[in-house]
């Protein structure tokens, strides 16, 4: 006997689904309010701080850790960017006098860094611009409420894709 094939009912059948066109705007309005808002962010704090988004949000990660100082390779995780690009960043904050990066004895493959008086002011001023322009293009407009939804929502699909990490989601 040769082989035989049974029929599948249509209703069997697994269908990859696809997005329906509600889910695909709501991709193309969440990517345009972030670089709406990011664009507004990063105006701002570098007309009025001298400091790129980047740039901030390393200062701000140090302070956060400033009990353990980081290693150059776990700000470049929490960033999501390169070593290389993270190392860039590093040279000019650290050129102008804001973080300060050392290498100890007993393992001379690791660079740690911290930030300096200096650099603990710049990000305090700095602060104050961001908390400033996230209440005008976010506060402003949502409820504590809604801020709490959507902080959720942009959790699930974070965890759901396998890229949600406290130290780099949720580091405050």
């Amino acid at each position: 006997m040769g082989d035989q094939t049974i029929p599948v009912p249509v209703s069997e059948l697994k269908v990859k689904a696809t997005a329906s066109q509600d889910q695909v705007s709501a991709w193309m309005n969440l990517r345009q309010a972030g670089r709406v808002i990011q664009t507004r962010l990063e105006e701002r704090l570098h007309k009025e701080a001298d400091l790129s988004w980047a740039e901030f949000e390393l200062l701000m990660r140090l302070r956060i850790s400033a009990a353990h100082p980081l290693q150059m390779s776990q700000i470049a995780a929490q960033l999501v960017g390169s070593p290389s690009g993270t190392t860039r960043i590093a040279d000019r904050l650290e050129r102008d006098g804001l973080i300060v990066r050392e290498t100890p004895r007993e393992n001379r493959r690791i660079v740690r860094v911290q930030l300096t008086d200096r650099g603990r002011k710049v990000l305090a001023d700095a602060d104050e611009i961001i908390r400033t322009n996230v209440q005008e293009v976010l506060g402003d407009h949502l409820t504590e409420t809604e801020v709490s939804e959507l902080r959720a929502l942009l959790r699930k699909l974070l965890e759901r894709n396998g890229a949600w990490q406290d130290a780099r989601c949720a580091p405050l």
